[in-house]
């Protein structure tokens, strides 16, 4: 045996060392002093001839993904730009080159395409498409000794209310409730008018006469529906 024949030789562990690197967690300088590490290959080395060594994992090297771009709007594009040459794709393509072969990359995450916007104009004629109508009728109204008369009801689709007292000597009091045509209480409608008093009110109407006397009111409701 040479004289050089145990300079080469890893030296063997003793008892003491067993125990002090049970102790020795891997990844620390202590550890690698006895080769404990969690990126030591296994044993048999895979070099022929070899002890066992570090090394690290092989990486693949990928590049940046890129995101799909927002969909183009073709409509009064600005600056006589033509359509599909702002794109995100394409200012890599001009950054890479054309026609190169790129490495598989992770491809971004699916998003739900929003749809294209439409141009949308608002047309409306300026002749309104309304019909109205009207509903004429008349009613007695009874004396102050009596109970109030409903002249009409409450309706959400009426515009109006027409009256005319019909009487040559008789005045009408109207109001809204019954109770406010309690001691002489309410609107006046005199005898001597010859033309309709219109009220733009949607809700009811009640009436009597300021005298023991009945009288007749004229009423008309009017409506307006569009079409």
């Amino acid at each position: 045996m040479s004289r050089s024949a145990g300079r080469n030789q890893q030296r063997k562990p003793t008892k003491d060392d067993v125990k002090e690197a049970d102790a020795i967690r891997p990844g620390t300088p202590e550890a690698a002093q006895f080769g404990i590490s969690d990126r030591v290959q296994g044993h048999p080395s895979p070099i022929p001839g070899g002890q066992k060594h570090l090394s690290n994992a092989p990486s693949v090297r990928h590049t940046v993904p890129v995101p799909p771009s927002e969909p183009e709007i073709y409509m009064g594009n600005a600056h006589g730009v033509a359509p599909g040459s702002h794109t995100n794709a394409d200012r890599v393509e001009l950054q890479r080159g054309p026609n190169t072969v790129h490495p598989p990359r992770p491809s971004p995450t699916t998003r739900v395409e929003k749809p294209l916007p439409i141009p949308v104009f608002l047309v409306e004629d300026h002749n309104r498409n309304t019909v109205r109508s009207a509903a004429p009728y008349h009613i007695t109204v009874p004396g102050n000794t009596s109970n109030p008369v409903r002249l009409c009801g409450r309706d959400p689709g009426r515009t109006a209310v027409m009256l005319l007292n019909e009487s040559t000597a008789q005045d009408v009091r109207f109001a809204q409730t019954l109770r406010d045509l309690t001691g002489g209480g309410g609107a006046l409608l005199p005898w001597p008018t010859n033309s309709y008093q219109k009220i733009e009110t949607q809700d009811e109407l009640y009436a009597l006469s300021t005298s023991g006397t009945a009288a007749t009111v004229s009423i008309i409701q009017v409506f307006e529906k569009d079409l």
